[in-house]
């Protein structure tokens, strides 16, 4: 699998794994499919795997997100919330809560998410 630029670093505080600001972007750091928000969610989910997987955790450890999106509403749930159910498939998933925004930094961005992971200290 390719890897792509991460604008977002994954940063440890305790058990605790705060992910910020992840785009779905090349290795310059331009926005890929930018008028395609359900795939940028897409290569939203790949890059959070990757920086969860860095740090010895998965999708079962995610606790809570925040999905900052530029599309409509019924876009949102028709087109993205498939590929959030894919990513969190065989477990809960986390507490979420979808925000609808005006813009980003970057045209081209459609969607934006942050999470919190939960990585006890394992013996």
């Amino acid at each position: 699998m390719e890897e792509r630029y991460c604008m977002s670093v994954g940063v440890r505080a305790g058990d605790f794994l705060f992910i910020g600001g992840l785009f779905d972007v090349d290795d310059e750091g331009n926005a890929l499919h930018p008028e395609d928000a359900a795939m940028q969610f897409r290569g939203i989910y790949e890059q959070m795997n990757h920086v969860l997987a860095a740090h010895g955790g998965t999708a079962a450890d995610v606790v809570s997100e925040t999905i900052y999106y530029g599309c409509s509403a019924e876009e949102y749930s028709e087109r993205l919330v498939p590929h959030r159910l894919a990513f969190y498939q065989g477990c809960n998933g986390p507490s979420v809560v979808g925000v609808q925004v005006a813009g980003f930094i970057e045209p081209a961005i459609q969607v934006e998410v942050t999470a919190v992971a939960y990585l006890p200290a394992r013996a």
